[in-house]
């Protein structure tokens, strides 16, 4: 779910599978390994010594070396993507689609940038625009326990991409509930399951319930959403993602289980410019346009607040942490969030001093999140997987 705040800061706030009928137009399923190709200057390699600068041309045994290596294969991340498409889970889940280093096992809805319903619309949708063929699976409509959020749709329009108004897809969603298919796919594929999360952890923390070895069994949950030192967009403290199921942030963050958190504070550093949308439109064939289309509502949003040199690129920025997390720093902390009065979807993350001691964080499991992150090469990373090449 996209997180439309505007990077205020808030110095004074602690830091706390069923079969489906073959479609002519799907590709075909991405393999289960990925091949990588490493990239090398065959010109030369520069040597600086205190007193003398030597080149040494690549000779015929170091480039055989280099081809050799270039064939190596590694195995593909295998996620499961939860979301709200929205604008920028449209942009997330092709980036998905379309990077050999994952293979998206499955889609599952969730309210958040629109009703649950039209996310399940739309997820189908996205499906008809990168030609794959997974599984969809419908999520819960509402909280655990809260008020449902109202809709945003004055961020990504009434039909969730921009008010582009995409004919509905012919395909369909499978019979099972979103926990019900997330926990079937997990406990198939112990230990080789990532859970990628954009919206409302609503999903997740009902497949917990369904399943109590879940937590044994994902590999990873690497969820979008939280504020720690911005202000909040949906309240000084909170982030929509958080705020639109509190409850269910508190039980997925506080779990025992390898989870990362990728906050506001970091997404908010990554921007989608003009530029960088009108170089996907031109070398990105239908889905560059496709992704330039459905957000220029998004980016007037953004504009209209005064968001300047490009609109926050919340949801894919999570993505590219499981594509490449070295592009990122993080930190080690307990996670509570509040679940009700003034501050509820307020995430506190404690540090030692706070987790080590008696105290509300005392005994909960550490979660990883995102403190830093480099912009450019995120952007970068998300261009060369979606540009034809």
């Amino acid at each position: 779910m996209t997180e439309p705040g505007y990077g205020a800061s808030r110095s004074d706030h602690t830091i706390q599978t069923p079969i489906r009928e073959e479609n002519k137009d799907q590709q075909p399923p991405r393999p289960a390994v990925q091949c990588q190709q490493l990239r090398y200057n065959a010109d030369a390699v520069d040597v600086l010594g205190p007193k003398n600068k030597m080149t040494i041309r690549t000779d015929a045994l170091l480039l055989a070396t280099l081809l050799l290596l270039s064939d190596l294969c590694f195995p593909a991340e295998k996620v499961l993507i939860d979301t709200d498409p929205g604008v920028d889970d449209a942009l997330a889940v092709v980036f998905a689609f379309e990077s050999p280093q994952l293979d998206v096992v499955g889609l599952t809805t969730i309210f958040g940038n629109v009703e649950t319903p039209l996310a399940t619309a739309n997820a189908l949708r996205l499906l008809d625009i990168v030609g794959v063929d997974v599984p969809v699976a419908e999520g819960a409509i509402k909280p655990l326990y809260s008020k449902k959020l109202p809709t945003p749709d004055f961020v990504h329009g009434k039909d969730g991409f921009g008010e582009i108004n995409l004919p509905a897809s012919n395909r369909k969603p499978i019979d099972e509930t979103a926990a019900e298919f997330i926990v079937r796919t997990v406990m198939a594929n112990p230990g080789e399951i990532t859970l990628v999360v954009l919206g409302p952890m609503t999903n997740i923390a009902l497949a917990l319930a369904l399943e109590p070895e879940l937590p044994k069994n994902v590999k990873q949950v690497v969820a979008m959403g939280g504020v720690l030192q911005v202000m909040g967009n949906v309240s000084p403290v909170a982030s929509a993602n958080i705020l639109g199921d509190a409850h269910a942030a508190d039980i997925v963050l506080g779990t025992d289980w390898d989870v990362v958190l990728v906050p506001a504070d970091t997404t908010r550093q990554v921007r989608v410019t003009d530029a960088w949308l009108e170089r996907l439109r031109k070398n990105g064939g239908s889905k560059g346009e496709f992704i330039h289309e459905v957000s220029r509502f998004y980016r007037d949003f953004y504009r209209s607040g005064g968001v300047k040199g490009g609109f926050y690129n919340h949801d894919p920025t999570a993505v590219a942490y499981i594509v490449d997390p070295a592009l990122f720093q993080t930190e080690e902390r307990a996670i509570r969030v509040v679940t009700d009065g003034i501050s509820i979807g307020d995430v506190i993350a404690a540090k030692e001093m706070h987790y080590s001691q008696p105290g509300p964080w005392f005994g909960i499991p550490l979660a990883t999140i995102t403190t830093e992150v480099d912009a450019d090469g995120v952007m970068q990373l998300l261009e060369e997987a979606l540009t034809e090449q």
